[in-house]
Protein backbone atom coordinates (compact mmCIF):
# COMPACT_ATOMS: atom_id res chain seq x y z
CA UNK A 1 0.00 0.00 0.00
CA UNK A 2 2.79 2.45 0.88
CA UNK A 3 4.59 1.70 -2.42
CA UNK A 4 1.36 2.29 -4.32
CA UNK A 5 0.85 5.61 -2.58
CA UNK A 6 4.40 6.69 -3.38
CA UNK A 7 3.83 5.93 -7.07
CA UNK A 8 0.58 7.86 -7.08
CA UNK A 9 2.25 10.86 -5.49
CA UNK A 10 5.24 10.77 -7.86
CA UNK A 11 4.36 10.66 -11.58
CA UNK A 12 8.00 10.35 -12.63
CA UNK A 13 8.50 7.30 -10.40
CA UNK A 14 5.33 5.72 -11.81
CA UNK A 15 6.54 6.31 -15.38
CA UNK A 16 9.93 4.78 -14.59
CA UNK A 17 8.26 1.71 -13.05
CA UNK A 18 6.12 1.29 -16.17
CA UNK A 19 9.15 1.53 -18.45
CA UNK A 20 11.04 -1.07 -16.40
CA UNK A 21 8.04 -3.39 -16.66
CA UNK A 22 8.04 -2.97 -20.45
CA UNK A 23 11.75 -3.80 -20.54
CA UNK A 24 11.16 -6.96 -18.51
CA UNK A 25 8.32 -8.00 -20.81
CA UNK A 26 10.40 -7.46 -23.96
CA UNK A 27 13.26 -9.46 -22.49
CA UNK A 28 10.96 -12.32 -21.49
CA UNK A 29 9.38 -12.46 -24.96
CA UNK A 30 12.80 -12.43 -26.58
CA UNK A 31 14.00 -15.34 -24.41
CA UNK A 32 10.82 -17.29 -25.12
CA UNK A 33 11.23 -16.81 -28.86
CA UNK A 34 14.83 -17.94 -28.68
CA UNK A 35 13.91 -21.11 -26.80
CA UNK A 36 11.20 -21.93 -29.32
CA UNK A 37 13.59 -21.58 -32.24
CA UNK A 38 16.28 -23.63 -30.49
CA UNK A 39 13.75 -26.41 -29.90
CA UNK A 40 12.96 -26.60 -33.64
CA UNK A 41 16.61 -27.21 -34.74
CA UNK A 42 17.07 -30.56 -36.61
CA UNK A 43 18.26 -33.36 -34.31
CA UNK A 44 21.15 -35.65 -35.30
CA UNK A 45 20.04 -38.80 -37.07
CA UNK A 46 20.24 -42.01 -35.08
CA UNK A 47 23.53 -43.68 -35.48
CA UNK A 48 25.27 -40.49 -36.48
CA UNK A 49 28.57 -40.10 -34.76
CA UNK A 50 28.89 -37.39 -32.24
CA UNK A 51 31.68 -34.93 -32.37
CA UNK A 52 32.49 -31.76 -34.13
CA UNK A 53 30.90 -31.01 -37.46
CA UNK A 54 32.89 -31.65 -40.54
CA UNK A 55 33.57 -28.00 -41.06
CA UNK A 56 33.94 -25.24 -38.52
CA UNK A 57 33.60 -21.57 -39.22
CA UNK A 58 36.79 -19.62 -39.55
CA UNK A 59 37.74 -17.16 -36.83
CA UNK A 60 35.77 -13.98 -36.98
CA UNK A 61 37.74 -10.92 -37.88
CA UNK A 62 37.19 -7.79 -35.81
CA UNK A 63 36.50 -5.90 -38.99
CA UNK A 64 33.78 -8.22 -40.16
CA UNK A 65 30.24 -8.91 -39.05
CA UNK A 66 29.08 -12.18 -37.56
CA UNK A 67 27.89 -14.74 -40.12
CA UNK A 68 24.13 -14.66 -40.57
CA UNK A 69 23.70 -17.98 -42.38
CA UNK A 70 21.40 -20.74 -41.18
CA UNK A 71 24.36 -22.66 -39.82
CA UNK A 72 24.37 -20.33 -36.73
CA UNK A 73 20.72 -20.06 -35.56
CA UNK A 74 21.49 -20.03 -31.83
CA UNK A 75 24.08 -17.27 -32.07
CA UNK A 76 21.80 -15.26 -34.38
CA UNK A 77 18.86 -15.50 -31.99
CA UNK A 78 21.03 -14.54 -29.06
CA UNK A 79 22.23 -11.46 -30.91
CA UNK A 80 18.65 -10.52 -31.78
CA UNK A 81 17.66 -10.83 -28.13
CA UNK A 82 20.53 -8.68 -26.98
CA UNK A 83 19.82 -6.14 -29.71
CA UNK A 84 16.15 -5.95 -28.77
CA UNK A 85 17.06 -5.47 -25.13
CA UNK A 86 19.55 -2.73 -25.96
CA UNK A 87 17.02 -0.98 -28.18
CA UNK A 88 14.39 -1.14 -25.43
CA UNK A 89 16.93 0.21 -22.93
CA UNK A 90 17.80 3.14 -25.23
CA UNK A 91 14.11 3.95 -25.66
CA UNK A 92 13.63 3.88 -21.90
CA UNK A 93 16.61 6.15 -21.29
CA UNK A 94 15.26 8.64 -23.84
CA UNK A 95 11.81 8.57 -22.23
CA UNK A 96 13.25 8.98 -18.72
CA UNK A 97 15.30 11.96 -19.88
CA UNK A 98 12.20 13.46 -21.46
CA UNK A 99 10.16 12.99 -18.29
CA UNK A 100 12.93 14.61 -16.28
CA UNK A 101 13.74 17.54 -18.54
CA UNK A 102 10.42 18.45 -20.12
CA UNK A 103 9.03 20.27 -17.01
CA UNK A 104 12.19 22.37 -16.77
CA UNK A 105 12.08 23.13 -20.48
CA UNK A 106 8.43 24.07 -20.20
CA UNK A 107 9.19 26.35 -17.25
CA UNK A 108 12.03 28.06 -19.09
CA UNK A 109 9.86 28.50 -22.16
CA UNK A 110 7.08 30.00 -20.04
CA UNK A 111 9.51 32.36 -18.36
CA UNK A 112 10.89 33.45 -21.71
CA UNK A 113 7.38 34.41 -22.80
CA UNK A 114 6.69 36.69 -19.84
CA UNK A 115 5.92 40.21 -21.06
CA UNK A 116 8.52 42.86 -20.39
CA UNK A 117 7.67 46.05 -18.54
CA UNK A 118 5.85 48.52 -20.76
CA UNK A 119 7.91 51.35 -22.18
CA UNK A 120 5.23 53.84 -21.16
CA UNK A 121 3.13 53.84 -18.02
CA UNK A 122 -0.30 52.31 -18.63
CA UNK A 123 -3.10 50.84 -16.57
CA UNK A 124 -1.82 47.56 -15.12
CA UNK A 125 -3.05 44.28 -16.61
CA UNK A 126 -1.75 42.23 -13.70
CA UNK A 127 -1.30 43.34 -10.12
CA UNK A 128 1.10 41.36 -7.97
CA UNK A 129 -0.74 39.66 -5.14
CA UNK A 130 2.10 40.68 -2.83
CA UNK A 131 1.65 44.43 -3.49
CA UNK A 132 1.15 46.40 -0.27
CA UNK A 133 -1.45 49.16 -0.56
CA UNK A 134 -0.82 51.54 2.31
CA UNK A 135 -1.45 54.89 3.98
CA UNK A 136 0.63 56.74 6.59
CA UNK A 137 -1.01 58.77 9.35
CA UNK A 138 1.86 59.86 11.64
CA UNK A 139 1.49 61.02 15.24
CA UNK A 140 4.06 63.11 17.13
CA UNK A 141 3.17 62.92 20.82
CA UNK A 142 3.45 60.27 23.56
CA UNK A 143 -0.20 59.19 23.42
CA UNK A 144 -0.36 59.09 19.63
CA UNK A 145 -2.16 56.08 18.12
CA UNK A 146 -3.49 55.18 21.58
CA UNK A 147 -7.05 54.97 22.86
CA UNK A 148 -6.94 58.65 23.88
CA UNK A 149 -6.01 59.67 20.32
CA UNK A 150 -9.60 59.72 19.07
CA UNK A 151 -8.72 61.44 15.82
CA UNK A 152 -6.39 58.65 14.78
CA UNK A 153 -8.56 55.84 16.13
CA UNK A 154 -11.69 57.15 14.40
CA UNK A 155 -9.84 57.80 11.15
CA UNK A 156 -8.92 54.17 10.54
CA UNK A 157 -12.32 53.09 9.25
CA UNK A 158 -12.57 56.30 7.17
CA UNK A 159 -9.19 55.52 5.61
CA UNK A 160 -10.39 52.05 4.65
CA UNK A 161 -13.65 53.37 3.24
CA UNK A 162 -12.22 56.31 1.28
CA UNK A 163 -9.06 54.62 -0.05
CA UNK A 164 -9.49 50.81 0.20
CA UNK A 165 -6.04 50.73 1.86
CA UNK A 166 -5.04 47.38 3.35
CA UNK A 167 -1.96 48.57 5.26
CA UNK A 168 -1.37 51.35 7.78
CA UNK A 169 2.18 52.56 8.42
CA UNK A 170 2.90 53.56 12.03
CA UNK A 171 6.04 55.70 12.40
CA UNK A 172 7.67 56.26 15.80
CA UNK A 173 10.08 59.20 16.05
CA UNK A 174 13.26 58.89 18.15
CA UNK A 175 15.80 61.67 18.64
CA UNK A 176 19.37 62.69 19.37
CA UNK A 177 21.00 65.99 20.26
CA UNK A 178 23.17 66.44 17.16
CA UNK A 179 24.69 64.59 14.24
CA UNK A 180 27.69 63.39 16.27
CA UNK A 181 25.86 62.17 19.37
CA UNK A 182 25.91 58.48 20.23
CA UNK A 183 22.82 58.67 22.47
CA UNK A 184 19.46 57.81 20.92
CA UNK A 185 16.52 58.73 23.12
CA UNK A 186 12.87 59.69 23.38
CA UNK A 187 11.65 63.22 22.86
CA UNK A 188 8.32 64.96 23.34
CA UNK A 189 7.39 63.70 19.87
CA UNK A 190 8.02 60.01 20.66
CA UNK A 191 4.96 57.77 20.94
CA UNK A 192 5.17 55.61 24.07
CA UNK A 193 5.08 51.83 23.92
CA UNK A 194 1.58 51.44 25.39
CA UNK A 195 0.05 53.86 22.87
CA UNK A 196 1.92 52.17 20.04
CA UNK A 197 0.47 48.81 21.08
CA UNK A 198 -3.05 50.24 21.31
CA UNK A 199 -2.72 51.61 17.78
CA UNK A 200 -1.64 48.21 16.47
CA UNK A 201 -4.65 46.54 18.11
CA UNK A 202 -7.03 49.14 16.68
CA UNK A 203 -5.67 48.66 13.16
CA UNK A 204 -5.83 44.88 13.39
CA UNK A 205 -9.40 45.04 14.67
CA UNK A 206 -10.39 46.68 11.36
CA UNK A 207 -8.47 44.19 9.25
CA UNK A 208 -5.56 46.51 8.49
CA UNK A 209 -2.03 45.17 8.44
CA UNK A 210 0.65 47.20 10.21
CA UNK A 211 4.05 48.44 9.03
CA UNK A 212 6.14 49.74 11.97
CA UNK A 213 8.76 52.32 10.96
CA UNK A 214 11.27 53.92 13.38
CA UNK A 215 12.33 57.45 12.42
CA UNK A 216 15.16 59.64 13.71
CA UNK A 217 15.30 63.38 14.32
CA UNK A 218 18.38 65.49 15.09
CA UNK A 219 17.81 68.46 17.38
CA UNK A 220 20.03 71.03 15.70
CA UNK A 221 19.51 73.49 12.85
CA UNK A 222 19.37 71.62 9.56
CA UNK A 223 19.74 68.28 11.31
CA UNK A 224 17.99 65.17 10.07
CA UNK A 225 18.52 61.41 10.16
CA UNK A 226 20.74 61.46 7.08
CA UNK A 227 23.19 63.85 8.73
CA UNK A 228 24.11 61.51 11.60
CA UNK A 229 27.83 61.00 10.99
CA UNK A 230 30.14 59.10 13.34
CA UNK A 231 33.83 58.84 12.54
CA UNK A 232 35.34 56.18 14.79
CA UNK A 233 34.49 52.54 15.21
CA UNK A 234 33.86 53.08 18.92
CA UNK A 235 31.40 55.91 18.24
CA UNK A 236 29.57 53.86 15.65
CA UNK A 237 29.25 50.85 17.94
CA UNK A 238 28.07 53.08 20.79
CA UNK A 239 25.40 54.59 18.55
CA UNK A 240 24.15 51.20 17.34
CA UNK A 241 24.01 49.91 20.93
CA UNK A 242 22.03 52.96 22.05
CA UNK A 243 19.73 52.76 19.04
CA UNK A 244 19.01 49.09 19.76
CA UNK A 245 18.36 49.66 23.45
CA UNK A 246 15.88 52.44 22.63
CA UNK A 247 14.21 50.48 19.85
CA UNK A 248 14.03 47.12 21.61
CA UNK A 249 10.81 47.65 23.66
CA UNK A 250 8.97 48.57 20.47
CA UNK A 251 10.38 45.55 18.65
CA UNK A 252 9.20 43.31 21.48
CA UNK A 253 5.75 44.91 21.43
CA UNK A 254 5.57 44.58 17.65
CA UNK A 255 6.40 40.89 17.96
CA UNK A 256 3.87 40.35 20.77
CA UNK A 257 1.13 42.14 18.82
CA UNK A 258 1.96 40.33 15.55
CA UNK A 259 2.88 43.42 13.56
CA UNK A 260 3.27 42.19 10.01
CA UNK A 261 6.29 44.26 8.94
CA UNK A 262 8.91 46.62 10.33
CA UNK A 263 11.83 48.69 9.12
CA UNK A 264 15.15 48.42 10.92
CA UNK A 265 15.81 52.12 10.26
CA UNK A 266 14.87 55.02 8.01
CA UNK A 267 16.89 57.42 5.87
CA UNK A 268 20.16 56.96 7.78
CA UNK A 269 21.94 58.12 4.66
CA UNK A 270 25.41 58.74 6.04
CA UNK A 271 25.47 55.75 8.39
CA UNK A 272 24.34 53.30 5.70
CA UNK A 273 27.42 54.24 3.64
CA UNK A 274 30.12 54.74 6.26
CA UNK A 275 29.37 52.03 8.84
CA UNK A 276 30.77 48.62 7.98
CA UNK A 277 28.40 45.74 7.25
CA UNK A 278 29.05 43.79 10.51
CA UNK A 279 27.37 46.47 12.62
CA UNK A 280 24.32 46.59 10.37
CA UNK A 281 24.14 42.81 10.29
CA UNK A 282 24.42 42.79 14.08
CA UNK A 283 21.42 45.13 14.30
CA UNK A 284 19.43 42.93 11.90
CA UNK A 285 20.32 39.83 13.94
CA UNK A 286 19.30 41.52 17.20
CA UNK A 287 15.92 42.46 15.78
CA UNK A 288 15.44 39.03 14.21
CA UNK A 289 15.89 37.29 17.57
CA UNK A 290 12.62 38.94 18.63
CA UNK A 291 10.67 39.93 15.52
CA UNK A 292 9.93 37.06 13.12
CA UNK A 293 7.85 38.78 10.44
CA UNK A 294 8.95 40.81 7.41
CA UNK A 295 11.95 43.14 7.75
CA UNK A 296 13.04 45.98 5.49
CA UNK A 297 15.27 49.05 5.57
CA UNK A 298 14.02 52.41 4.28
CA UNK A 299 16.62 54.47 2.42
CA UNK A 300 16.32 58.06 1.31
CA UNK A 301 15.69 58.69 -2.39
CA UNK A 302 18.90 60.68 -2.73
CA UNK A 303 20.90 57.46 -2.27
CA UNK A 304 19.60 56.33 -5.66
CA UNK A 305 21.13 59.32 -7.45
CA UNK A 306 24.69 58.59 -6.35
CA UNK A 307 27.05 56.64 -8.56
CA UNK A 308 28.51 54.41 -5.82
CA UNK A 309 27.22 50.85 -5.46
CA UNK A 310 24.77 50.21 -2.65
CA UNK A 311 26.23 48.75 0.59
CA UNK A 312 26.51 44.98 0.69
CA UNK A 313 24.52 44.61 3.90
CA UNK A 314 21.36 45.56 1.98
CA UNK A 315 21.64 42.07 0.43
CA UNK A 316 21.26 40.46 3.86
CA UNK A 317 18.63 37.73 3.25
CA UNK A 318 16.76 38.72 6.43
CA UNK A 319 15.71 41.91 4.63
CA UNK A 320 12.84 40.85 2.38
CA UNK A 321 12.65 44.20 0.58
CA UNK A 322 14.49 47.50 0.49
CA UNK A 323 12.27 50.50 1.12
CA UNK A 324 12.73 53.91 -0.46
CA UNK A 325 11.33 57.30 0.59
CA UNK A 326 10.56 58.22 -3.01
CA UNK A 327 10.54 62.02 -3.03
CA UNK A 328 12.34 62.20 -6.36
CA UNK A 329 11.46 65.49 -8.09
CA UNK A 330 9.95 65.13 -11.55
CA UNK A 331 10.84 68.65 -12.65
CA UNK A 332 13.78 70.95 -11.99
CA UNK A 333 11.73 74.13 -12.14
CA UNK A 334 8.56 75.21 -10.35
CA UNK A 335 5.87 74.55 -12.93
CA UNK A 336 2.59 72.79 -13.41
CA UNK A 337 2.77 69.50 -15.32
CA UNK A 338 -0.17 68.26 -17.35
CA UNK A 339 -1.47 65.14 -15.54
CA UNK A 340 -1.66 63.33 -18.89
CA UNK A 341 2.13 63.57 -19.16
CA UNK A 342 2.86 62.44 -15.61
CA UNK A 343 2.88 58.62 -16.02
CA UNK A 344 5.65 58.65 -18.62
CA UNK A 345 7.56 61.30 -16.66
CA UNK A 346 7.27 59.25 -13.46
CA UNK A 347 8.58 56.19 -15.26
CA UNK A 348 11.64 58.02 -16.59
CA UNK A 349 12.42 59.93 -13.40
CA UNK A 350 11.49 57.45 -10.66
CA UNK A 351 10.67 53.94 -11.80
CA UNK A 352 13.96 53.36 -13.62
CA UNK A 353 15.88 54.11 -10.41
CA UNK A 354 13.69 51.81 -8.32
CA UNK A 355 14.09 48.98 -10.81
CA UNK A 356 17.86 49.48 -10.91
CA UNK A 357 18.00 49.26 -7.11
CA UNK A 358 15.92 46.08 -7.13
CA UNK A 359 18.23 44.50 -9.69
CA UNK A 360 21.36 45.52 -7.78
CA UNK A 361 20.27 44.15 -4.38
CA UNK A 362 18.44 41.14 -5.82
CA UNK A 363 15.10 41.71 -4.09
CA UNK A 364 11.94 43.81 -4.49
CA UNK A 365 11.86 47.45 -3.53
CA UNK A 366 9.11 48.99 -1.43
CA UNK A 367 7.95 52.58 -1.80
CA UNK A 368 7.90 52.99 1.96
CA UNK A 369 6.99 56.67 1.78
CA UNK A 370 5.79 58.94 -1.01
CA UNK A 371 3.68 62.08 -1.14
CA UNK A 372 2.82 65.08 -3.26
CA UNK A 373 1.64 68.53 -2.25
CA UNK A 374 -1.77 69.91 -3.06
CA UNK A 375 -0.17 72.69 -5.16
CA UNK A 376 0.46 73.55 -8.80
CA UNK A 377 4.18 72.82 -8.35
CA UNK A 378 3.58 69.41 -6.72
CA UNK A 379 6.33 67.72 -8.75
CA UNK A 380 9.01 70.28 -7.87
CA UNK A 381 11.10 69.82 -4.68
CA UNK A 382 8.67 67.10 -3.74
CA UNK A 383 10.12 66.53 -0.25
CA UNK A 384 9.00 69.95 0.98
CA UNK A 385 5.72 69.97 2.89
CA UNK A 386 4.79 73.55 1.96
CA UNK A 387 4.91 75.72 -1.15
CA UNK A 388 3.67 79.23 -1.91
CA UNK A 389 2.34 78.09 -5.27
CA UNK A 390 -1.39 78.05 -5.95
CA UNK A 391 -3.43 75.21 -4.49
CA UNK A 392 -4.15 72.55 -7.09
CA UNK A 393 -5.99 69.37 -6.11
CA UNK A 394 -5.88 67.97 -9.65
CA UNK A 395 -2.09 68.24 -9.80
CA UNK A 396 -1.78 66.25 -6.58
CA UNK A 397 -4.31 63.67 -7.83
CA UNK A 398 -2.48 63.37 -11.16
CA UNK A 399 0.81 62.71 -9.36
CA UNK A 400 -0.86 59.97 -7.30
CA UNK A 401 -2.29 58.41 -10.46
CA UNK A 402 1.10 58.42 -12.19
CA UNK A 403 2.81 56.79 -9.22
CA UNK A 404 0.17 54.07 -8.92
CA UNK A 405 0.05 53.38 -12.67
CA UNK A 406 3.78 52.64 -12.59
CA UNK A 407 3.82 50.82 -9.26
CA UNK A 408 1.14 48.27 -10.05
CA UNK A 409 2.63 47.60 -13.49
CA UNK A 410 6.07 46.82 -12.03
CA UNK A 411 6.83 43.37 -10.63
CA UNK A 412 9.97 44.71 -8.93
CA UNK A 413 7.97 47.03 -6.63
CA UNK A 414 6.43 45.29 -3.62
CA UNK A 415 4.06 48.03 -2.48
CA UNK A 416 3.48 51.71 -1.82
CA UNK A 417 2.66 53.87 1.23
CA UNK A 418 1.36 57.43 0.82
CA UNK A 419 2.23 60.30 3.17
CA UNK A 420 -0.02 61.23 4.68
CA UNK A 421 -3.67 61.03 5.63
CA UNK A 422 -4.02 64.17 7.76
CA UNK A 423 -2.11 66.80 9.75
CA UNK A 424 0.83 66.81 7.30
CA UNK A 425 0.39 70.30 5.80
CA UNK A 426 -0.03 70.32 2.02
CA UNK A 427 0.66 66.59 1.75
CA UNK A 428 -2.74 65.85 3.34
CA UNK A 429 -4.88 63.32 1.45
CA UNK A 430 -8.09 63.39 3.49
CA UNK A 431 -11.13 64.74 1.61
CA UNK A 432 -9.12 65.55 -1.51
CA UNK A 433 -9.33 64.09 -5.04
CA UNK A 434 -6.13 62.16 -4.34
CA UNK A 435 -8.12 59.92 -1.98
CA UNK A 436 -10.44 59.04 -4.86
CA UNK A 437 -7.43 58.07 -6.97
CA UNK A 438 -6.26 55.78 -4.18
CA UNK A 439 -9.73 54.23 -3.94
CA UNK A 440 -9.75 53.54 -7.67
CA UNK A 441 -6.34 51.88 -7.78
CA UNK A 442 -6.44 50.10 -4.43
CA UNK A 443 -9.91 48.65 -5.02
CA UNK A 444 -8.99 47.53 -8.56
CA UNK A 445 -5.85 45.88 -7.23
CA UNK A 446 -7.81 44.18 -4.46
CA UNK A 447 -10.39 42.87 -6.96
CA UNK A 448 -7.67 41.47 -9.21
CA UNK A 449 -5.93 39.87 -6.25
CA UNK A 450 -9.15 38.18 -5.10
CA UNK A 451 -9.82 37.00 -8.65
CA UNK A 452 -6.34 35.50 -8.90
CA UNK A 453 -6.68 33.77 -5.54
CA UNK A 454 -10.08 32.36 -6.55
CA UNK A 455 -8.71 31.05 -9.86
CA UNK A 456 -5.84 29.28 -8.06
CA UNK A 457 -8.14 27.68 -5.47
Amino acid sequence: MQSSLRLQGNPRLAMLALLLAILALLTALSIRERKQKDHKLPMKRSGQQSGPEKSTPPPVSLSRAQPTGSRYPIRRNALLSVGASLLALIIILVLVASVTLLPDLHLKTSEAKLPSAPTTATRPNVVRTASEKGIIFPRWFPGGYGSADKDWQNSLHIIKKQTAAEWIEIPVLFSQANGHSTVVEHSQSTVDVAAFSAGVHAAHALGLRVFFVPLMSVREPGGWSGSIDLKTDQQQQAWFNSYWNTLRPYVQTAANDNVEQMAIGTELQSLQKTVAAPKWNQLIARIRTIFKNTLTYDMNWYSLSQSQPQPEWLKNPELAMIGVSSYIPLTDVAQRIDPQNMPALWQNKVRVHLDALSTEVGKPVLISEIGYRNTSDALYRTWEAHSNAALDSQEQAGAFDAALANTFADTQIGGIFFWGWDDVDQFTIKNRPAAQVLLKWYSQAQARQQSQEFSYA
